[in-house]
């Protein structure tokens, strides 16, 4: 093979990686609505929920309910601008985020009221980015310096808390030189540190991550620097360690999540864009010493992609996500059965955020909907 075209496939893997290390730029990209989307209503006992117009906001990535019972929403809005939405107990209110235009929030996560994390990504000039992680003490949100050590792009898609000061973020950075890296950041309570990982050196980027406690916190990861045969691995962290598990599933993934546990154990599901319209998602549940698939009806082996996952510590779990055609998709256990529902958004999209109260009495799912470059965030409640 020709020196050129060697460097062509291998500058053609570096793109398509960094355009898929997460949805930095999505809302600089996305036009203001110049039409409204029909109003939406209550659908198998999901109600759409009122949004503040100001910000309008464009898309919520990721929701959480902290354990004393503080819900929130994050993402992107209108002017390129960052989204944290929190549930005062009878509405969604936004709050004043401390950084401007170009600043994408992707995961939220939060020991308490008082106590809650947002982690995302700053753009800047030339394509590049920074990490991006800002703290609320219960007034207001103040921006923590995070490490950056990509050269060109860094950016942060989870967090998870198992204490005030043991809270951690996972992302990946590319450099134009050696590619793709997974990055894992940790904060003590006083600084946020990189964390070397089995995967550090590897082309990789780190998905989710969900601290179940401070001895077993799970890292969902894509291993790979071609979008065409990535796989998925996640890693376990028993306090001491990290080690490398791999998900047995034959087949290339472009996402996995987790976030819930089923009988007490670890829920996991891999996902693959096939075509425009066409994905596959397989379901796993930890047995304690490896993964194994699991059969859910209406979503392992459909043509689905699920991007969250929530549970309510009681037996039942949520996940969220779209049909291959670009349908809103909740899958849920209810502790006997599972059972689908699909959700009008107000045009194509999907549900990227889940979250239950600590009762279950209460269960939000958010993600962007729309027509084309018009896109909205659509947030349902059951109640």
């Amino acid at each position: 093979m020709s020196t050129i075209l060697r460097r062509s496939r291998w500058l053609a893997a570096l793109i398509g990686v960094a355009l898929a290390l997460g949805p930095v730029g999505a809302s600089a990209v996305a036009a203001e609505p110049t039409d409204e989307h029909a109003p939406l209503e209550c659908q198998s006992g999901w109600c759409p929920e009122p949004l503040p117009p100001d910000p309008r906001p464009f898309g919520v990535r990721d929701m959480t309910t902290t354990p004393d019972g503080g819900t929130w929403a994050v993402g992107y809005a209108s002017g390129s601008a960052p989204l944290a939405l929190r549930w005062d107990g009878g509405a969604w209110q936004p709050t004043l985020t401390p950084q401007g235009v170009g600043t994408d929030l992707a995961g939220v996560a939060g020991w308490s009221r008082n106590d809650v994390w947002a982690v995302g990504t700053r753009s800047g000039q030339d394509d590049a980015t920074w990490t991006h992680a800002q703290h609320w003490d219960g007034r207001e949100w103040t921006v923590v310096p995070s490490p950056s050590p990509g050269a060109w792009r860094n950016e942060l898609h989870s967090v998870a808390a198992s204490g005030p000061h043991d809270v951690w973020a996972v992302g990946g950075t590319v450099d134009r030189t050696v590619g793709n890296r997974p990055l894992l950041l940790h904060w003590d309570g006083r600084a946020w540190a990189a964390v070397p990982t089995p995967l550090s050196d590897l082309p990789a980027t780190f998905r989710t991550v969900v601290a179940r406690s401070p001895h077993e916190v799970w890292i969902g990861a894509l291993l790979g620097d071609d979008l065409r045969t990535q796989v998925a691995v996640t890693l376990r962290w028993d306090g001491r360690t990290w080690q490398r598990i791999d998900v047995p599933d034959p087949d290339p993934a472009s996402s996995i999540t987790m976030g819930a546990d089923l009988d007490g154990r670890p829920l996991l599901t891999v996902s693959k864009t096939v075509s425009k319209y066409s994905d596959r998602c397989r379901v796993w549940h930890w047995t304690g010493t490896a993964w194994a698939r699991l059969a859910v009806p209406g979503a392992d082996g459909e043509s689905v992609t699920l991007f969250s996952m929530a549970d309510d510590h009681r037996g039942r779990v949520w996940m969220a996500g779209r049909t291959g055609g670009g349908a809103g998709l909740v899958v849920e256990w209810d502790g006997r059965q599972w059972t689908s529902t699909l959700l009008d958004g107000g045009g194509r999209g999907a549900f990227s955020g889940v979250t239950a109260s600590p009762s279950g009495h209460e269960v939000w799912v958010g993600g962007s909907f729309g027509t084309g470059r018009n896109r909205h965030a659509t947030v349902y409640v059951r109640r």
